[in-house]
C-alpha cells in the first residue's frame, strides 16, 4: 500500500468487538508502524514503542488533539506495546491522513525503537498547536503567500550582516508579532512594520484587514509590499518550507531557533510536503512611510458601535507617501 493512497484504510476491515484489525504502512521499514480499525469502524496509526519505556514517561502520549484519540495499549495476543493514535470524527479523515504520513515519515528518520516513542509524541504536539486553532485546516494560498513574504523580511535582516549580528537574532525573530496576533507584524526598536503581498494579476490593491493595522503609538511605522510570482516548477523560486529551512541555517543558537519554531506553530506552519509548492519568485518591494495625511481608517475615527472593520487599500493613491529609505539601515 503507498502512501498516497487517499484512503488507506479502505482495504482494512472492521474488527471484532475488543479487536483491531491493521495492515503494516511499510513492510520495509525498521519499524511496525500500521494503519489500523478498530470495532467501531475509527481508523488511526498504531506504532509499536519500546517495551522498556516506564509508564511516567507514557503519560507523555496522552496529548489532547480535537477529533484526534491518543493512547498507548497493550497488544496482549502479539506481545507488544503501541501507540495509537485514531480519528474519531470521519469528516476530518483528509487532515488526518496528512498527520499520519507525517507521523511516519518522523518515524522512518528514527535509527532506535527507543528515538520512535519521543519522535511521534514531540511531532504530535505540533499537530496539537496546528490544529488548536479556529481552523483545522491547513494554510490556503493567501496565507501561505502572506506567510512567506513575513519570512522575507526576516530573511532581509538576517542579511545584513552589518547591523544584525548573531547575537541580535533572537531579539529580531522576538520582534516577529503576526502570528500572534500583534497590531503589526513586527515591532523594532520604535518603529513598527505591517507586511502585505500581491500575487498574480491583482496588483492594484491590498486588503487592511482592522482599523488598528495601519495606526500606532510608536514613533513611526511602515507598509511593506512583496510583489510575488507563484511557479511549481522546480527549479524556479522558492517554497514556504525552503524559505523555513533557509532561516533556519543563518540561526545559530538553539534558543533562536526554538522561538522561531514556536512562532511557526503560532502561524500555523509546520513543515509538510503540501508546502514544497507554490514556489515564490520575488518581483518587487515597495515600501510606504505610513503618517500624517496618509489615506486610512484608524480607531478615533470609528464610530461608536461599529467594529470589524476592514477595507481595500488602493496602491496609486499611497505612491507619494512611498520612501526610498532602507528601512533595513534603521534596525
Amino acid at each position: 500500500m503507498t502512501l498516497n493512497n487517499n484512503n488507506p484504510w479502505s482495504e482494512i476491515s472492521t474488527a471484532s468487538p475488543g479487536a483491531i484489525s491493521k495492515l503494516r504502512t511499510d513492510s520495509d521499514s525498521a519499524h511496525s508502524v500500521y494503519w489500523f480499525r478498530d470495532d467501531r469502524g475509527h481508523c488511526g496509526l498504531l506504532v509499536e514503542i519500546d517495551n522498556a519505556i516506564s509508564k511516567h514517561v507514557l503519560n507523555k502520549a496522552r496529548i489532547n488533539i480535537r477529533d484526534i484519540q491518543t493512547d498507548v495499549v497493550e497488544i496482549q495476543e502479539e506481545h507488544f506495546r503501541a501507540l495509537i493514535i485514531k480519528l474519531e470524527e470521519l469528516q476530518n479523515r483528509d487532515v488526518f491522513l496528512k498527520l499520519c504520513i507525517d507521523l511516519i515519515e518522523w518515524i522512518n528518520r528514527c535509527h532506535e525503537n527507543d528515538d520512535v516513542f519521543h519522535a511521534v509524541c514531540t511531532r504530535l504536539k505540533k499537530w496539537q498547536s496546528l490544529l488548536s486553532g479556529k481552523s483545522k485546516k491547513l494554510l490556503n494560498a493567501r496565507e501561505r503567500q502572506g506567510l512567506y513574504a513575513e519570512l522575507h523580511f526576516i530573511s532581509e535582516c538576517l542579511n545584513q550582516k552589518d547591523t544584525i549580528k548573531p547575537q541580535n537574532h533572537y531579539d529580531l525573530v522576538k520582534s516577529w508579532e503576526g502570528p500572534e496576533d500583534g497590531q503589526h507584524d513586527f515591532v523594532l526598536n520604535d518603529f513598527a512594520i505591517e507586511i502585505k503581498s500581491i500575487a498574480g494579476n491583482q496588483r492594484s490593491k491590498i486588503r487592511i484587514s482592522s482599523e488598528d493595522q495601519l495606526y500606532t503609538h510608536l514613533s513611526e511605522l511602515f507598509l511593506r509590499i512583496y510583489f510575488l510570482s507563484e511557479t511549481n516548477e522546480d527549479d524556479a523560486g522558492e517554497s514556504l518550507n525552503g524559505i523555513v529551512e533557509r532561516i533556519n541555517n543563518i540561526l545559530e543558537d538553539n534558543e533562536t531557533r526554538e522561538l522561531f519554531d514556536t512562532k511557526l506553530t503560532l502561524a500555523r506552519y509546520i513543515n509538510l510536503p503540501d508546502y514544497d509548492y507554490p514556489k515564490f519568485k520575488l518581483k518587487d518591494i515597495r515600501t510606504y512611510s505610513v503618517g500624517e495625511g496618509f489615506p486610512r481608517i484608524t480607531p478615533d475615527a470609528v464610530p461608536e458601535a461599529v467594529e470589524a472593520v476592514s477595507y481595500d487599500l488602493i496602491l496609486a493613491g499611497i505612491e507619494r507617501f512611498r520612501t526610498v529609505e532602507d528601512i533595513l539601515e534603521k534596525l
